[in-house]
C-alpha cells in the first residue's frame, strides 16, 4: 500500500477507535508547562555497539536475549567475533532520553556509574556534546558496562548486555539533596534491577515528592514492565508524566482491551488535580496518543526508510517530554518527537544526524 494512503487509513481507522472509546480530541494548542525544567535521569552507563545481521546469525549464537538480564564474559565474545560493529554510541533508556532532551535545548543531567576507562570518557564526550551535564562517577578498577544490539533488516534488533560498573550503583551514591536543582526526577523501568538500585529510586522519588518536585516515569521495556511493575506502578500513579509504549502500559494496569486502556488514560488526565498531567502512549507504526486535560492528541507516524529502530521510543519520548515540559504547545512537542524519531530510524545506531537540528528548527519556527 502506498504509504500516504497507509498514513490515511491508520489515522481513519484511529479516528473511529477513539470515539468508540469516548475520548475528546484535544486541538494540540495546549500549553502544559511553561518551563524551563531542568530534570535529573539516572540509569546504567553503557556503550551500545549496533551491528547488522541476518537472522540466521542470531539463530547461529544461539545466546538468550535480554533487556534486563546480563550475558556472559564468553557469550559476549562469541557475539564480539561474529559480527561486524557500525555505530558506537550510549545506549541505556536513561541517557537517551537525557540526550534527546538536552540537544532540543532542554536542561537535563544524568548520573551513572562508570569503570576509569576509554569507554566512560567516551561516553562523557557524547553526553557533553549533546547538551546533557554529565555527573557520571568513574569507578577505577572496574569496566564500563556494553551492549551489542544486533539489528536484522526489518530495522529491529536484539541486546545482549554485559552488566559492569553500571550495576555496582548503590543507594548512598546520589545524595538525595541534589533534587533542589531540578524542576523533575526522572524514573525509568530499568532502575529496578537490584535491592541497592530500588532503594535509590525509592528515596529519589520520596526525596521530589517531599521537595514538591514533579515526577517523570518512562516505562523503558515491557520486559521491564514484567518484572517490575509492582514497583514501578505505585511511582507511575504519582508521576506528572508517563511515557510507555501500549504494550507496556496495558501489562502495567492489566488491560489488555485498547479502548478501555484509553479511557483510563482519558480519566487520568483529567479534572483540576489530575493523577497525571499528560501520558505519552506509543503504538509504534500506528502513531502515538498524548493524553492530557481528559483529551487526547493523536500523532500518525510519518512514512520512513528505518534502518535501526533500537531505542527509537527514548528518543520520542525524549523529544515530546522536552516540548511539553518547556513550553510548547501539543502539537509542536508531539512533531518535535516525530523529527527526531524520524532521523533516529533511518541509520545505525542513536546519533542524531547533522540535518535533524534544522528540521527541529523548522518544527519550532512553525509553532
Amino acid at each position: 500500500m502506498n504509504g500516504s494512503y497507509l498514513f490515511a487509513a491508520v489515522a481513519v481507522v484511529f479516528a473511529a477507535f477513539v470515539q468508540y472509546a469516548k475520548c475528546k480530541p484535544g486541538s494540540g494548542d495546549e500549553i502544559l508547562v511553561q518551563g524551563p525544567s531542568r530534570v535529573l535521569f539516572v540509569g546504567h552507563p553503557m556503550m551500545s555497539m549496533h551491528a547488522p545481521v541476518v537472522s540466521s546469525v542470531i539463530e547461529n549464537l544461539n545466546i538468550a536475549s535480554s533487556e534486563t538480564d546480563g550475558i556472559s564474559a564468553e557469550d559476549f565474545r562469541a557475539i564480539r567475533e561474529t559480527v561486524d560493529v557500525e555505530a558506537n554510541n550510549p545506549g541505556d533508556s536513561s541517557a537517551n532520553i537525557a540526550r534527546c532532551y538536552a540537544f532540543l535545548g532542554g536542561q537535563a543531567s544524568y548520573f551513572g556509574i562508570c569503570g576509569d576507562d576509554d569507554l566512560a570518557r567516551h561516553i562523557s564526550d557524547i553526553l557533553l556534546d549533546y547538551g546533557v551535564d554529565d555527573l557520571t562517577v568513574r569507578v577505577p578498577g572496574l569496566s564500563t558496562t556494553q551492549m551489542f544490539s544486533l539489528v536484522t533488516p526489518d530495522a529491529e534488533s536484539k541486546s545482549y548486555a554485559r552488566f559492569e560498573a553500571s550495576h555496582t550503583l548503590k543507594a548512598d551514591d546520589l545524595n538525595e539533596s541534589i533534587i533542589e536543582d531540578f524542576d523533575y526526577y526522572a524514573v525509568n523501568g530499568f532502575m529496578f534491577a537490584d535491592e541497592e538500585q530500588i532503594a535509590l529510586t525509592n528515596k529519589m522519588v520520596d526525596a521530589a515528592l517531599s521537595r514538591n518536585k514533579g515526577l517523570i516515569t518512562v516505562l523503558a521495556s515491557t520486559e521491564c514492565v514484567k518484572k517490575y511493575g509492582e514497583l514501578l506502578k505505585p511511582i507511575a500513579d504519582k508521576s506528572d508524566f508517563l511515557a510507555g509504549s501500549i504494550e507496556e502500559l496495558s501489562e502495567l494496569y492489566e488491560v489488555p482491551d485498547r479502548k478501555e486502556l484509553f479511557r483510563m488514560m482519558t480519566q487520568r488526565t483529567a479534572g483540576i488535580f489530575p493523577q497525571n498531567r499528560a501520558v505519552i502512549l506509543m503504538m509504534g507504526s500506528k502513531g502515538a496518543v498524548i493524553f492530557y486535560k481528559g483529551m487526547h492528541y493523536y500523532v500518525p507516524t510519518e512514512a520512513v526508510d528505518a534502518i535501526d529502530t533500537t531505542s527509537a521510543g527514548d528518543f520520542y519520548a525524549g523529544a515530546v517530554l522536552y516540548g511539553l515540559l518547556n513550553g510548547w504547545d501539543v502539537r509542536a512537542s508531539s512533531q518535535l518527537g516525530l523529527t527526531v524519531y524520524g532521523d533516529i530510524v533511518t541509520h545505525m545506531g542513536t546519533l542524531v544526524t547533522p540535518k535533524c537540528l534544522s528540521k527541529v528548527q523548522l518544527v519550532k519556527d512553525a509553532a
